[in-house]
């Protein structure tokens, strides 16, 4: 009988220890180990199209989020670098992060605008976004150009700037001659009604104007941006919930640039070459169109 007692209480010690050096094996591993791990310094890559700071964001290389302003600045960095893949760390007395990361990504109409601050090949169709229960937060970046349409849009872009652009030529005759030749090559993608056929004709970027000569206010913008990028003009697109366009640093103004709007839907579908909306200040630009127009100037700063 001693003997059984004896075997039980051994199986039963047993079984009690292995069950606390489970439970110990685990909280070393997700409390010290893994915390410690997410914590580690993180460092960033920036790709070629790499902006700098403007005067609502700027690159930092901190990516611990304290408060939920500090999203800004980091999401801007990871998009500005072109990173597919980057994580940042919540801080551990910023209890409710997880909850903001969420609100952030989902709405906050912020992140949108911020999109628009970096260079198009940087920025984003979709982003996902993982948090960890110690506040690692790792954001996948789908970005809107692959490899193979950007290596096409920059040639298409290059030969231009190699067949038409001189050093002798001022600032506003070269960006006027891209310009026109982006209104005089392309029409206006009228038939584009939903998301999925904007996705499916590329006419919300550059790749979709080159190629199929057709575009709604995105390819217009895009194609720009990037022409202007590789001049070396400063810019960024500007946009309202319904229109985008460019602002781009000219002689240390910051002036708009509506290709789409200079390139108006006639009635008879007839080509026309406006420069109404053609590097204009802002009071020009909203004494044209109020509406349309009337963009976050807590975001836009230099459009102020």
């Amino acid at each position: 009988m001693k003997k059984i007692l004896y075997v039980i209480f051994l199986v039963l010690f047993t079984l009690i220890i292995l069950y606390f050096k489970g439970n110990i094996a685990n909280y070393l591993t997700n409390e010290i180990v893994l915390p410690s791990k997410d914590k580690e310094p993180v460092k960033i890559n920036y790709n070629d199209y790499k902006y700098d700071d403007w005067l609502f964001v700027h690159n930092v290389t901190d990516f611990t989020a304290y408060k939920y302003e500090d999203f800004n600045n980091i999401f801007y960095t990871i998009l500005n670098s072109g990173e597919k893949e980057f994580s940042f760390n919540c801080a551990d007395t910023y209890q409710s992060c997880k909850d903001d990361v969420q609100n952030y990504i989902n709405t906050d109409e912020t992140l949108g605008n911020i999109n628009n601050l970096v260079h198009p090949y940087n920025s984003f169709k979709n982003i996902q976004v993982t948090i960890t229960s110690h506040g690692k937060v790792t954001i996948v970046v789908d970005h809107i150009y692959d490899d193979e349409q950007i290596k096409y849009v920059n040639n298409e872009i290059e030969n231009f700037i190699n067949n038409n652009i001189n050093n002798s030529m001022s600032d506003n005759d070269k960006i006027k001659a891209f310009h026109d030749y982006i209104i005089n090559n392309t029409k206006y993608d009228q038939d584009v009604k939903t998301d999925e056929e904007k996705i499916l004709l590329s006419s919300y970027n550059a790749y979709g104007l080159l190629t199929n000569k057709k575009a709604i206010c995105g390819g217009y913008t895009d194609t720009l941006a990037i022409y202007l990028n590789m001049l070396g003009y400063k810019n960024y697109r500007i946009a309202t919930n319904e229109h985008i366009w460019n602002l781009v640093n000219v002689n240390g103004e910051y002036l708009h640039i509506d290709a789409t709007w200079d390139d108006p839907v006639t009635s008879n579908g007839s080509d026309q070459l406006l420069h109404d909306f053609f590097l204009i200040n802002t009071t020009t630009l909203h004494s044209k169109d109020p509406s349309e127009h009337n963009y976050n100037t807590n975001i836009y700063l230099e459009a102020k």
